[in-house]
């Protein structure tokens, strides 16, 4: 995967540049043909069996590709990221979606940026992202 230069000014920043900045790392297509629904152990407050619903999803080559995006893009810069764990946060979510559904790989920009976008602000929130969140701006297109 060849080594993305992402570089943003801290005065002003938009969800926009951002994502624009790094969905073109994620490619046209994210393989999770090799996920796995893992069960969730049950807390000892639980009784019984754990809910489907618990059920953990794991694919090697989602958590691969995530690996050689962030690699990719590096972590010099903040804004990108913290992008990169957002997408694969919300591009997880949506890979169990599929995987239950017998899909097997998704376009990551099919997914809707106003969902990733809720994601980043949420993420931002953390008190580690105090500075970049004072000058985030949350304008997507």
């Amino acid at each position: 995967m060849p080594k993305y230069n992402v570089s943003f000014c801290l005065q002003h920043m938009t969800f926009k540049e951002i994502y624009d900045s790094i969905i073109p790392a994620w490619g046209e297509k994210i393989n999770f043909s090799d996920g796995m629904l893992l069960e969730a152990k049950p807390s000892k407050k639980t009784f019984g069996a754990t809910p489907p619903a618990a059920a953990n999803f794991f694919s090697p080559a989602l958590s691969k590709h995530w690996n050689e995006v962030e690699a990719a893009i590096g972590q010099e810069n903040t804004y990108a990221d913290l992008m990169v764990w957002t997408m694969y946060q919300v591009f997880h979510r949506h890979a169990r979606q599929l995987f239950e559904q017998g899909a097997f790989s998704l376009n990551p920009t099919s997914i809707d940026k106003s969902e990733i976008e809720a994601q980043y602000f949420h993420n931002l929130q953390e008190e580690a992202w105090a500075e970049e969140l004072a000058h985030y701006e949350r304008l997507i297109e």
